[in-house]
């Protein structure tokens, strides 16, 4: 069970949408240093904050700095009273079908993995913890939201947002990643109450900012180590796992730096593992969706070659001796039986060699991974990792693969910031 609560925002002033939108940003670690150069071409875009640029040695001082001097000259204000801000995204997915989710900002009590009231799914890396930790002790302010799915029986806490949304929003925009946004400031304490009673029980599963939520939570042990118990909350954007509009798109793969690769010599060492089927790539997506409840089917494409492979594990006696040793969890998910039976066994990538990052580049649109297989040896198309599999792994105390998820669209960041410092009330 989670602990979630409303609190006194601190928001961009701003006197219309379209100055809003030039202030947002998307988070952090998806942001190119030209998309930066960009962004920052506005002097109160929430990159400035959220990712700061300057001599390492001053770089977070700096960013606290430019922080207070926003408040102090009113870029950024203080609500006058606790609330939940509600978010609704309006985008289209990777089929092209017209999509809209609903979340809302809150503050998430900060709690160790052990306590089993927020679920993690992927391992963390510890210079952009370190960084984020450090950032947030500067600023003693939550900059960007970490993205979580909470647990929602029946859709009681989607249609509580669902109605909320049919009141005319306080904001509407473009976001900077070409979303439709829309806004709102729930207040009405009655309301707040039947949200966080929806929303607050059950499991909670991190989608998006892994490293933001263990950063908090490094934070808050210092913190309390030091005697000070100031830092027990973390910004959270809230999606309920039953909203129709939650996407979890593929990650695909493009090989690079190995010895040039037969299609017709790899059909061959595969199919011992997999049914190997040939098809045009234009009809390799669609031949991929409609495989997607079974384990283990994935497309191969080659340059130059208008021919693609079609991969569908053998889930026999053989197929399941080679995955031993691996949880049980873990033996259905595509990213694993990819990695393990193709990259490893096929390939003679060891996992060092998939983790160096000099090998695989990964790839989150079909056009991307189109064009860049005429500038590889080979490219890997996937169905996305469902969201079921997603609750299995972690409910079960591990963790997915490297770039098994990817939850569209992501949050920006800038829409509310939250001050530790600020009062409740």
């Amino acid at each position: 069970m989670s602990t979630i609560a409303p609190f006194r925002a601190l928001r961009f002033a701003v006197a219309a949408p379209g100055e809003l939108a030039q202030r947002l940003a998307p988070p952090y670690d998806v942001i190119s240093p030209e998309r930066r150069r960009i962004l920052a071409a506005d002097p109160h875009n929430i990159v400035h904050l959220d990712l700061p640029e300057g001599p390492a040695e001053r770089i977070y001082a700096d960013a606290a700095a430019r922080l207070e001097a926003w408040r102090r000259d009113g870029t950024l204000a203080l609500d006058a009273a606790p609330a939940y801000h509600l978010a609704e995204q309006s985008f289209k997915d990777a089929s092209g079908t017209a999509r809209r989710r609903r979340g809302f900002f809150a503050r998430l009590r900060v709690e160790p993995f052990e306590a089993g009231s927020v679920l993690p799914h992927e391992r963390t890396l510890e210079s952009p913890r370190r960084d984020r930790e450090r950032l947030l002790a500067a600023t003693r302010t939550h900059l960007s939201a970490v993205f979580l799915l909470h647990e929602d029986p029946g859709g009681t806490a989607a249609r509580l947002l669902a109605s909320a949304s049919e009141t005319a929003p306080e904001r509407e925009l473009v976001d900077p990643d070409g979303c439709g946004l829309r806004l709102w400031r729930l207040a009405d304490r009655g309301a707040i109450d039947r949200l966080t009673a929806a929303a607050g029980r059950g499991w909670t599963l991190i989608a998006d900012g892994h490293h933001r939520y263990e950063s908090a939570l490094a934070y808050r042990q210092e913190r309390r180590a030091a005697g000070r118990d100031d830092a027990a909350d973390v910004l959270a954007f809230l999606c309920s796992a039953e909203d129709p509009g939650l996407v979890i798109g593929p990650i695909h793969r493009l090989v690079r730096g190995v010895p040039r690769l037969d299609p017709e010599r790899v059909a061959s060492a595969l199919t011992g593992r997999f049914a190997v089927d040939r098809r045009p790539r234009e009809g390799l997506a669609a031949a991929l969706r409609e495989a997607a409840a079974s384990p283990g089917v994935f497309g191969l494409l080659f340059p130059g070659r208008s021919e693609a492979l079609l991969l569908r594990w053998r889930d026999d006696e053989e197929g399941r001796r080679a995955l031993q040793g691996l949880p049980e969890p873990l033996r259905s998910l595509d990213v694993v039986l990819l990695h393990r039976l193709v990259f490893e066994e096929a390939f003679g990538l060891s996992p060092q060699a998939q983790a160096g990052g000099d090998h695989l580049e990964y790839v989150k649109d079909e056009a991307g991974l189109l064009r860049g297989v005429e500038q590889a040896v080979c490219g890997v198309m996937l169905n996305p990792t469902r969201l079921a599999q997603v609750v299995e792994v972690s409910k079960s105390g591990l963790r997915l693969p490297p770039k098994s998820t990817y939850f569209q669209p992501k949050v920006p960041s800038g829409i509310v910031l939250d001050p530790l410092d600020a009062p409740a009330d």
